[in-house]
């Protein structure tokens, strides 16, 4: 069964990568959460897509140059619709932590990106594993990253993880990485999941928002797919099952 991922969350209606966007994945049914990880000027990982913490809150400047408590002064609702931002005032960042607690209840693969493709951030690797560790409880955990090196070294940690090479327009590096990295599969932008490369390779892709191309993925039976409307999706599924 194709896996439906719930992209930052249930990022098309609530604040991504925020805790409602997490809790609403959860209810919408979805297979699993795709989640960011980068690390503060104290080396915590927190969860946040960008470098920099200006377009999805209400302050500026660059997260690795920023304490956790600084980070926590933020509001994490702003970069969403405008007409839904006052339903999420005070929304926080939250770090790895928070988002393994709050969800420790639900059976969920979580999808975890470490976001050292722009920072490569020292020791990430290790710190996301202890954490992961520590909080095990109901998930299955895959680890994915852009940078090829992040997942090397997650390798050299853990033979057992489960590990996915993102991938932009040039698949091919991914590609000749597969076996020595043991890769579960390779994660392609939708429009480049049939390259030539890819032909018979695992692939989970992002990100996929459109019924049509959802019902693609799903008549092509692909590992899974990240979507920002979870509950679209699942609801594409359900239909197609009836």
């Amino acid at each position: 069964m194709t896996e439906i991922f719930a992209h930052r969350g249930s990022s098309g209606a609530h604040p991504e990568n925020t805790l409602p966007a997490f809790l609403a994945a959860v209810e919408s049914g979805a297979d699993g959460i795709e989640l960011d990880v980068q690390l503060t000027k104290d080396g915590i990982p927190i969860v946040i897509h960008d470098d920099k913490v200006n377009r999805t809150t209400n302050g500026s400047g660059v997260v690795r140059e920023l304490t956790l408590r600084e980070i926590k002064k933020l509001d994490a609702h702003q970069g969403h619709k405008k007409r839904l931002r006052a339903l999420f005032k005070k929304t926080k960042i939250p770090t790895l932590k928070e988002v393994l607690v709050a969800l420790k209840h639900d059976p969920l693969i979580l999808n975890i990106e470490l976001k050292t493709d722009v920072y490569d951030y020292p020791g990430i690797e290790e710190k996301v594993l202890e954490l992961c560790k520590e909080h095990q409880h109901h998930f299955t955990f895959i680890f994915c990253s852009f940078n090829l090196d992040t997942l090397s070294r997650l390798r050299t940690l853990d033979k057992t993880l489960v590990l996915s090479a993102i991938t932009g327009l040039d698949v091919k590096a991914a590609v000749e990485k597969m076996d020595e990295l043991q890769l579960d599969s390779i994660n392609p932008p939708f429009k480049l999941r049939n390259h030539e490369s890819l032909a018979n390779i695992p692939t989970r892709c992002w990100t996929t928002n459109q019924v049509s191309q959802m019902d693609t993925l799903f008549d092509e039976d692909v590992l899974g797919f990240m979507t920002d409307f979870p509950e679209k999706a699942v609801k594409a599924r359900n239909e197609r099952n009836k």
